[in-house]
C-alpha cells in the first residue's frame, strides 16, 4: 500500500487509499506548540481537505513520541504587552478549532503522550477521541496555574461534553490525568494500546465516513448542554464563595473561569467564545499571570539547565544511592529515591535502627502507592535494600549521609565508609547550616564531596540546594544536579557558606517577627499579616513546622557567623530555655495536638517572653505595614546573597523564595516583588523598618548602589549576573 504523503514545516499530510487523511503534529522544536504559524498551517491544511472531494474523513495524531500537543506557545504569548494582540490571538485560535468543530467530513483524534492547554481543547472540537494507554499519555488544562484560563474553546465546549462539576473543577484543578481517567471523565471515547492506535484512527475514520455516506452520522457521541438549570446556578454560587475564600483575590483565573462556564450556558457558545477570549487577554496582561509564566520558565530553565549540563559533561547517570541515616531526613530522602526509580541502600549506625528504617521505608513505600498493584508495590520495594556491612556499600553511585546536623558525627561516620566506597563514587552531606568546604577539608579523601540540603517535609518541597565543595570536579556536580531533576525536584547551585541561602531568607523572616514582638506587637497579628500578604505561613507556623530547635540552630549559626546582620533577639534565648520544639512534640511556639491540628499558642510563651496577643481585629493597613516589616528585611539579605555570589542571579533567588519557603508565586518571587515597589521605596522603607526594630542596622550597600545607579534587580531587557 501506497500513501500519498506530504510535510510541511510543521504538519505531515498522509492521505490513505482509503480515502481518510492523517494530519501528523511535527514541530521541528521537542514538542508541538501551537504557534501563529502552525495555526496558519493547519488551517490552509484543512480548507484544501475540506474541498478535496476524494478525502472522506481527517485525522490527527503526533509525530513525536511522548508529546501529542502542548497548547499555545507562552513565549510567543509573554512577548505581546496590550490585550488586543492576546485577543487577536485567541481569536484566531477559536477560529480555527470553529473549523474543525464544524468540518464537514468526519473528524478523529489518536491522542499518544502529553495532551496540554490548546492540545485538549482541539480533541473537544473532534467527533471522536482515542487514546493510547501508555503512561506518558496525559490529559491537562494548566492555564488557571498560569494566570490564565482556556482561551481556545475549552471554558465553552468541555462543559458541553462532561459532566458541568467535572468540566469546572477539571479547569480549575490544573492538574493532569491519565487516560483511564480521561475516559471516566468522558473527555475521551476509547483507549487502546500504542502500537494500534495508526490502525484503530483510520478504522474509526472509515467507519464513520460510511455513516456519513449512508446518513447515519452522528457528529458527537455527546448531547449537547444548551442551557443554564436552576441546580447548575446553584453550583456556580458555591464555586464563586470558594474560590473568593481560597484565593483571598490574589488570583483571578479561578473567578473568571466561573464567569465564562457560566456566560457561555446562558448565552450560547458564539458569545461565549467571544467572552472567553476577551477573558484571556484581560487575565494575560496582568502582573500575576506574567509573574506565573515567569516562574515556570525559571522553574524549567533550572531543569533544563541541569539536564544539559549532564549531557555536555558526559556523566553516566546516578542509579544506586547509598543513604546514610535512619532518621526522618534520611528515610524521606530513600524513599524518593527508591519512588523515582533508583536503587536504594540504606545504612543505619545500628542493626536495630536499621531495620526499624527499613520497615518504616517499605511502609512509606506501600501507602505512597496504595492504588499500584500488589506485584508492582513489590518490586518497589525490591529496589531497597538493607547495608549489612560497610563494604555493602560499594554498588553506590551516590552516598548521602543524612545525619544530625554535628559536623563530628558526619565526619566520623563518612570516614569509617569511604574506603569502601568504588572509585568516582560521590559524597553528598545532608546539611541546612554547616561547611560542606569544612566536612570536605576534614575527610581528606579522593571522592567528590557536595552538600544537599532538602527541605522538611521532603515528600512535598520541590527545592534542593547543591553545594559544590571547593575541589568537587564539574563532572560530578553535573551527575548530582541531574540526580535531583531525576527525582522530580527542582536544583538550586549555591556557593557554600553558612546556611546557604533558603535558611538565610527564613531566618531573616523569624528575626524580624521577633522584633515586632519585643516593639509590642501582638504575636498573633504578627502571624497573621503575612497571610493577608499571601504567604502560606506566618513566621511562628514556620517556626513550628521547621521545628524550634532546627530554627534555633541556624540563627545561632548565622549570628556567630555574620554578627549584628543577624543578631538574634532576646525572645530567642528565652524560648529555647523553655525547652520547645514545635509540632513534631506538640509543643511549640504553638500547641498542636495529635492529629497536627494547631489549638492555640502555648500559654507559657506569652509571660515568659513578656510578649502580647489581642483580641482586636487586624486591619488591612496595619497587616500591611506588619508584612513589609517582614518581608523588606529579605529582600535585603536577597541582595547581599547576589553580592556576595551564594547566587548570581535574582531569577534563582525568586525561584528559591516560592519554592524554597512559599513567598506568593502571584508576585513572581522576592526579587520582582521589589522591583515592583522601586528601589528607592525599598530602600526608604527599610532605613525605617530598621530604625523601629530597636536593633539599628544599616541598609545594604548592593540596594544603595542600585538606587544610586537607577537600577532594578532585572535590569531593563536583561538580568546582569550582578543582579
Amino acid at each position: 500500500m501506497t500513501h500519498a504523503e506530504m510535510t510541511r514545516t510543521d504538519l505531515t499530510v498522509d492521505k490513505r487509499p482509503s480515502g481518510v487523511v492523517i494530519v501528523s503534529f511535527a514541530a521541528r522544536s521537542k514538542e508541538n506548540f501551537l504557534t501563529s504559524e502552525i495555526i496558519d498551517e493547519i488551517r490552509h491544511t484543512l480548507e484544501e481537505l475540506k474541498n478535496d472531494k476524494s478525502v472522506t474523513a481527517v485525522g490527527f495524531m503526533s509525530g513525536k513520541n511522548d508529546t501529542f500537543l502542548s497548547g499555545a506557545d507562552l513565549h510567543e504569548l509573554i512577548k505581546l504587552d496590550s490585550r488586543e494582540p492576546i485577543y487577536a490571538l485567541a481569536r484566531k485560535g477559536q477560529s480555527l478549532f470553529d473549523l474543525i468543530a464544524d468540518f464537514p467530513k468526519p473528524t478523529v483524534v489518536g491522542i499518544h503522550g502529553a495532551c496540554l492547554g490548546g492540545g485538549v481543547e482541539m480533541t473537544l472540537c473532534c467527533n471522536r477521541r482515542i487514546a493510547t494507554s501508555a503512561p506518558e499519555t496525559k490529559f491537562g488544562l494548566p492555564e488557571v496555574k498560569l494566570g490564565l484560563l482556556p482561551g481556545l474553546g475549552g471554558t465553552q465546549r468541555l462543559p458541553r461534553l462532561v459532566d458541568l462539576r467535572t468540566a469546572v473543577e477539571f479547569i480549575l484543578s490544573s492538574e493532569t490525568v491519565t487516560a483511564e481517567r480521561a475516559l471516566e471523565m468522558g473527555l475521551i471515547d476509547e483507549i487502546v494500546d500504542v502500537q494500534s492506535l495508526p490502525q484503530r484512527v483510520e478504522q474509526l475514520l472509515c467507519q464513520l465516513a460510511k455513516e456519513q455516506k449512508e446518513g447515519k452520522f452522528q457528529p458527537s457521541s455527546k448531547t449537547p448542554q444548551a442551557l443554564l438549570e436552576e441546580k447548575q446556578a446553584s453550583f456556580f454560587k458555591m464555586m464563586e464563595r470558594s474560590i473568593r475564600i481560597r484565593t483571598k483575590g490574589n488570583y483571578p483565573a479561578p473567578q473568571k473561569v466561573i464567569e465564562c462556564v457560566r456566560y457561555g450556558l446562558e448565552n450560547g457558545i458564539e458569545k461565549g467564545l467571544e467572552f472567553e477570549a476577551n477573558a484571556f487577554a484581560d487575565l494575560a496582561i496582568t502582573d500575576v499571570s506574567r509573574n506565573l509564566i515567569f516562574l515556570l520558565f525559571t522553574t524549567e530553565f533550572a531543569k533544563l539547565s541541569a539536564a544539559s549540563q549532564a549531557q555536555r559533561m558526559g556523566t553516566a547517570k546516578i542509579e544506586t544511592v547509598a543513604v546514610l541515616g535512619s532518621g526522618l531526613m534520611g528515610t524521606s530522602i530513600a524513599h524518593l529515591a527508591a519512588a523515582n526509580g533508583l536503587k536504594v541502600i540504606i545504612k543505619s549506625l545500628s542493626a536495630e535502627r536499621q531495620q526499624q528504617a527499613f520497615d518504616r521505608l517499605k511502609h512509606m513505600l506501600e501507602r505512597s502507592d496504595h492504588k499500584a498493584s500488589a506485584s508492582s508495590v513489590a518490586l518497589l520495594v525490591e529496589r531497597v535494600s538493607i547495608a549489612e556491612k560497610d563494604e555493602d556499600l560499594k554498588r553506590a553511585d551516590l552516598v548521602i549521609e543524612a545525619l544530625a546536623e554535628d559536623i563530628d558525627l558526619k565526619v566520623e561516620v563518612l570516614e569509617r565508609v569511604i574506603p569502601h566506597l568504588k572509585a568516582g563514587c560521590v559524597i553528598a552531606t545532608n546539611t541546612s547550616s554547616l561547611s560542606v568546604n569544612e566536612i570536605a577539608a576534614r575527610l581528606k579523601t579522593d571522592h567528590d564531596v557536595v552538600g544537599l540540603h532538602f527541605f522538611h517535609p521532603v515528600d512535598k518541597m520541590m527545592l534542593v540546594e547543591v553545594i559544590p565543595s571547593t575541589g568537587a570536579r564539574k563532572e560530578s556536580m553535573a551527575k548530582v544536579l541531574s540526580f535531583i531533576t531525576d527525582l522530580g525536584r527542582i536544583p538550586l547551585a549555591v556557593k557554600d557558606s553558612t546556611c546557604f541561602l533558603v535558611n538565610k531568607l527564613i531566618c531573616t523572616y523569624i528575626l524580624e517577627a521577633a522584633r515586632l514582638a519585643e516593639c509590642g506587637e501582638p504575636i498573633n497579628w504578627i502571624d497573621e499579616a503575612p497571610g493577608e500578604f499571601g504567604m502560606p505561613m506566618g513566621p511562628w507556623l514556620v517556626t513550628d513546622e521547621v521545628g524550634y530547635d532546627v530554627a534555633y540552630l541556624v540563627a545561632k549559626s548565622l549570628e556567630k557567623a555574620y554578627g549584628d546582620r543577624f543578631k538574634n533577639p532576646r525572645i530567642l534565648g528565652i524560648l529555647d530555655e523553655l525547652n520547645i520544639t514545635g509540632k513534631k512534640s506538640g509543643t511549640g511556639i504553638y500547641i498542636w495536638d495529635e492529629s497536627g491540628k494547631n489549638t492555640g499558642f502555648n500559654p507559657r510563651i506569652i509571660p515568659a517572653c513578656n510578649v502580647r496577643s489581642t483580641d482586636e481585629k487586624l486591619l488591612p493597613e496595619k497587616a500591611h505595614e506588619l508584612a513589609e516589616r517582614m518581608i523588606l528585611p529579605m529582600v535585603d539579605e536577597a541582595a547581599r546573597c547576589l553580592e556576595e555570589k551564594i547566587v548570581r542571579r535574582p531569577r534563582e533567588i525568586d525561584l528559591a523564595s516560592v519554592v524554597g519557603m512559599g513567598f506568593p508565586p502571584f508576585r513572581g518571587g522576592l526579587l520582582r516583588y521589589a522591583d515592583r515597589l522601586g528601589i528607592a521605596y525599598v530602600r526608604k522603607r527599610l532605613e525605617e523598618i530598621y530604625a523601629q526594630s530597636g536593633h539599628p542596622r544599616s541598609v545594604s550597600q548592593y540596594l544603595i548602589n542600585m538606587e544610586r545607579d537607577g537600577r532594578t534587580f532585572y535590569s531593563r531587557g536583561k538580568e546582569s549576573d550582578e543582579g
